[in-house]
């Protein structure tokens, strides 16, 4: 049986927020490596995020970027 109980409670919604840099701050603070990197692991958000992120930093370093699989194993 279903039963309505009253609350007193106000929902605010933050649309646009994110704890995280966006990917614009990333290839700047990536910009700043004094030496080009081996190879790029993008492994953050939704593989669909990953890999423009990853597309990003190819576009514009020309670097060797990856995004690796679920429980994908990478000798270094």
């Amino acid at each position: 049986m279903k039963h309505w109980i009253p609350v007193k409670c106000h929902v605010e919604t933050v649309e646009g927020f994110s704890a995280h840099a966006d990917w614009q701050a990333v290839l700047r603070w990536l910009g700043g490596l004094k030496t080009t990197p081996k190879k790029v692991f993008t492994t953050h958000g939704e593989p669909e995020a990953a890999e423009a992120m990853a597309q990003h930093i190819r576009d514009k370093f020309g670097w060797n970027v990856e995004v690796p699989r679920y429980e994908e194993t990478v000798e270094l």
